[in-house]
């Protein structure tokens, strides 16, 4: 089968297209033909180094894949033909991968494989993030930083399901498109000066701010939360780790709550299946629908990283084989 092997922490350009040996069936996983392929952060930050759990090199990258069984074993709920999606910590930059029995999800029956793949780390990350850690409560407000990106249009859709009012937060006019066919109806403000928009939005302030961004947008965001409002720090893609000032927590009681979802492997909160049998249902009512900014073919995979990394992918990137 082809893959895409990384023989250097260089970034994008150190992938190489090779053919490599089919995975073997194991009692622990399944094996799935792959069709779609997520492009996310995670897998650019591997490609640079920049991960704290790296593999050993070479290796395999890729973390969120659709596809179709085509082993599994006897005594799973899983048989060959079946359309699922799944999380693996490394190697779905190929054709065909083993994944194991608890990082599997089957596919919304009315869900292509593209958006199966675009199904997996963003919103099972924003639904960890607004449901276990941020504790959110239908009526509350949400502001929704990076709403154009693929956490943030999914932050976006999981809180709307969710029952919560939506502020969207965007750099510029083209993302506040982006923002808005992802359901961001509510309101979305723009960056420069958006802790005063928001706060003449939502009066007191918001309940909750998903941060995917980092840098001087997170200490402009603690100024949106009314007192015993939630943080939640997701990721630091547009800038550096900030320095939150303990003060402003202190004195208005707001949480700063950190957000890491590594697949099934992380408590508390549901496992990875019955997230994704809740976010199934919420796509066949039509409350989720990926935001897919990009297609890509296999052999485009290092250009699809290399966007992501400048910026110029609005949504979700997707690779599709076959």
């Amino acid at each position: 089968m082809r893959a895409f092997l990384l023989e250097s922490f260089d970034g994008p350009d150190a992938l190489r297209l090779t053919t490599t040996a089919e995975p073997s069936p194991g009692e622990d996983g399944v094996v799935v033909r792959v069709r779609a392929v997520g492009v996310n952060f995670p897998d650019l930050l591997t490609t640079r180094g920049k991960l704290a759990d790296l593999p050993s090199l070479p290796t395999i990258p890729g973390r969120e894949i659709a596809g179709v069984v085509e082993h599994a074993p006897r005594d799973s709920a899983w048989r060959p033909g079946d359309r699922v999606a799944a999380y693996i910590d490394h190697g779905g930059y190929a054709e065909a991968v083993e994944v194991p029995l608890d990082r599997v999800m089957a596919l919304p029956a009315s869900a292509d494989f593209a958006a199966g793949a675009a199904l997996v780390v963003n919103y099972q990350t924003a639904y960890f993030a607004l449901t276990t850690r941020g504790r959110l409560a239908s009526g509350e407000t949400v502001l929704v930083l990076g709403a154009a990106g693929g956490i943030g249009t999914a932050a976006v859709q999981v809180a709307g399901a969710s029952g919560a009012r939506v502020i969207a937060g965007v750099a510029n006019e083209e993302q506040a498109e982006t923002a808005l066919s992802a359901g961001a109806g509510d309101a979305v403000v723009l960056a420069t000066g958006f802790a005063a928009k928001v706060r003449a939005l939502s009066g007191e302030g918001v309940d909750v701010v998903v941060d995917p961004l980092g840098g001087d947008v997170s200490l402009e965001a603690l100024r949106c939360l009314r007192p015993e409002g939630r943080h939640l720090v997701v990721g630091f893609v547009a800038g550096g780790v900030p320095a939150l000032p303990a003060n402003r927590l202190l004195m208005r009681n707001l949480e700063a709550i950190g957000v890491s979802w590594t697949g099934p492997m992380r408590a508390p909160g549901p496992g990875f299946a019955d997230v994704g049998r809740i976010l199934a249902e919420m796509y066949e009512r039509n409350l989720l629908r990926p935001q897919i900014g990009a297609r890509y073919a296999l052999t485009d995979l290092p250009f699809a990283l290399s966007q992501l990394e400048q910026g110029a992918v609005h949504g979700k990137a997707i690779v599709e084989i076959g």
